[in-house]
């Protein structure tokens, strides 16, 4: 979640707070205040490591998407972990070439909706962006909405770059936030940020990748800082770096994308870790 911010002001990014809120916190135990919650569920595995994560993001979400083969995984994870009964998505979304038969029949059992389009000028991960804003958030400001993605950035590349130009075409009117096996991913916008770092499970690995451009980089709070210096696609970026401070300040003149390493393991009820943050 960002606060938003007037111009010359800086953004605060909650990073990884966002997916799993210090439960013993007041000043957040009600999250998302303001804001309502969905969970994409892409066609990835989603890791047994993420267990409490995907539970907590599941328990605050006001929507629970599966696009496409995202039913699959959604169905093996839970028969894994004999919680298949627990875990019902709202709806199974895509051109519905990738669910199988038994997944898709257990669901729709279970009253998940299943939409089809048979739309090919867009991805069955855009698809879920389409029916979000149609049916399920309609009529409603998208920023009201923030979206946590499971999967997305594993497998093949251009699915990875795929999921990476979602983020960028989505950033200035949605937040949107990617867990990997072992990252999470969210485009930081132009401008003055912050984010704040939960440093028992974010990184120390980072980087920050100009993906829509040369843009004017300065950093603080990272072991290796830049002040006012360019960064590019072909030129330098910012991979390999590591997390030093709590806090991260990024001022960026094009959006770039922020991915950190991230321990899913040091997650769970009772860990602190908010109390500076007001």
């Amino acid at each position: 979640m960002a606060e938003k911010a007037s111009s010359g002001q800086r953004q605060t990014l909650l990073g990884s707070y966002i997916i799993y809120p210090d439960a013993d916190s007041a000043s957040i135990a009600s999250w998302p205040q303001n804001k309502e919650l969905a969970l994409f569920i892409l066609n990835e595995p989603i890791p047994n490591s993420g267990c409490k994560v995907f539970e907590s993001v599941w328990s605050r979400s006001n929507y629970r998407v599966c696009v496409d083969g995202g039913g699959n995984r959604l169905y093996d994870f839970c028969k894994d972990q004999g919680t298949l009964d627990k875990f019902v998505p709202d709806v199974i979304v895509g051109d519905l070439d990738s669910i199988q038969e038994t997944t898709r029949a257990f669901y729709e059992k279970k009253g998940s909706r299943i939409h089809f389009y048979d739309d090919q000028e867009s991805t069955d991960f855009m698809k879920g962006f389409m029916y979000l804003d149609s049916e399920m958030h309609h009529g409603k400001d998208p920023n009201s909405c923030v979206i946590i993605v499971f999967g997305g950035l594993g497998g093949r590349l251009d699915h990875v770059m795929h999921t990476l130009k979602v983020l960028f075409n989505n950033h200035l009117k949605r937040q949107v936030y990617v867990i990997s096996e072992s990252n999470l991913t969210f485009v930081i916008p132009s401008g003055k940020n912050r984010i704040l770092v939960n440093k028992r499970a974010d990184g120390p690995k980072c980087g920050i990748l100009p993906l829509a451009g040369q843009t004017m980089l300065t950093t603080r709070g990272l072991r290796w800082n830049l002040t006012n210096h360019p960064s590019s696609f072909e030129g330098l970026m910012s991979t390999s770096n590591i997390i030093d401070d709590p806090e991260i300040y990024i001022e960026t003149t094009l959006p770039v994308a922020w991915t950190s390493l991230l321990d899913m393991r040091q997650y769970g009820p009772g860990r602190s870790g908010m109390e500076a943050i007001k």
